[in-house]
């Protein structure tokens, strides 16, 4: 018989084959990003969930900084 492996997304733990054995799975560490305001300019850290909203300033429209790893796009 084979077992079959899947992955609810809500308990987030994986059933192998009838339920005869179960492990945690555990979800990554979710690290805040980076933000800058779009009025004020200032650097915001946002998790997931947060609302999306300026703490300086209140501002709603926020830009995520620019990311300091080499991007290489292949043009042909």
């Amino acid at each position: 018989m084979r077992k079959r492996v899947f992955t609810t997304a809500r308990t987030q733990r994986t059933f192998v084959g009838e339920m005869d054995s179960q492990k945690e799975v555990q979800p990554p560490k979710q690290q805040p990003m980076i933000y800058i305001c779009g009025e004020c300019h200032t650097e915001n850290e946002i998790k997931a969930r947060d609302p999306i909203r300026c703490r300086e300033c209140g501002y709603r429209i926020m830009y995520k900084k620019r990311t300091k790893r080499l991007v290489v796009f292949d043009a042909r």
